[in-house]
């Protein structure tokens, strides 16, 4: 690995997952390639309106990233895609108990060129992608404290659990913007 490829930066991250997306397919059928595929399209339109950059699909789900600073951009662009979700839910004919869960926290990452010499691609590390994961799984829009100082003026937000972590002593504090 050539380290000139990798660069210590501060960045928003931004996870999405769609919820049951196991009985979403089912419901599919041999239309969900279809249904993923739009999905892509039309959400990842959404971060790159946003002055988002997709850095990697994850199934039924995406992993983006924004600039520092644009902390307000992606709290909108994760409204406007779970809104648009919701849409092609009822569009699709998709049961109710699904619905796309975001994640999104800003700190200090590792960004890149990684991997085994037959598959190298951009890859982005750090706390901060950890601490998303972790809370990427909220049905609805999960925020850090770092991005709730942020939006806190502009979006109805309320406190969440603290989530614990494993690798660490202190719990998370989270907010899901409403």
């Amino acid at each position: 690995m050539n380290s000139s490829e990798i660069m210590k930066t501060e960045r928003v991250v931004l996870v999405t997952d769609v919820h049951n997306f196991s009985i979403t397919t089912k419901a599919l059928a041999e239309r969900q390639c279809d249904f993923l595929q739009e999905f892509y399209e039309k959400l990842g339109d959404i971060v790159i309106e946003h002055q988002g950059e997709l850095v990697k699909y994850l199934g039924d789900g995406f992993f983006c990233i924004f600039p520092i600073g644009l902390e307000q951009a992606a709290v909108a662009s994760a409204m406007a895609m779970r809104e648009v979700f919701s849409e092609m839910v009822r569009r699709w004919g998709l049961p109710a108990d699904t619905e796309l869960e975001v994640g999104i926290g800003a700190g200090e990452v590792w960004e890149g060129v990684f991997g085994h010499r037959t598959l190298r691609q951009r890859e982005v590390y750090g706390e901060v992608v950890n601490r998303v994961a972790k809370i990427g799984h909220h049905r609805g829009v999960a925020i850090t404290e770092r991005v709730y100082e942020k939006v806190r003026d502009t979006y109805a937000v309320r406190r969440l659990p603290d989530v614990a972590l494993r690798w660490q002593d202190e719990s998370l504090k989270v907010w899901e913007v409403e």
